[in-house]
């Protein structure tokens, strides 16, 4: 159920809600991943984390991964998804 689910924070762009996920370390990201890919949200089409881990893109599950200190870039990155 949709009830259990719990997201950092969410930012909205032009025509995308975009999830945002930070993570003391490289965990698994389990709201983040039923967020992306529930039919029910159509304006989520990928979810962004932040964590103690490197740069990635998993295609798959539609999450891109950022270090925390990339934070601030957050505004410039999503303007290259519009």
């Amino acid at each position: 159920p949709d009830s259990t689910l719990e997201e950092d924070f969410f930012v909205r762009t032009a025509d995308k809600l975009v999830p945002v996920e930070v993570k003391a370390r490289n965990g698994r990201a389990k709201s983040l991943r039923t967020l992306v890919a529930s039919k029910k949200y159509d304006d989520i089409a990928f979810g962004v984390k932040f964590a103690h881990a490197n740069v990635g893109a998993d295609e798959e599950t539609g999450i891109v991964t950022f270090p925390h200190f990339c934070l601030f870039k957050l505004r410039e990155y999503l303007k290259t998804r519009e």
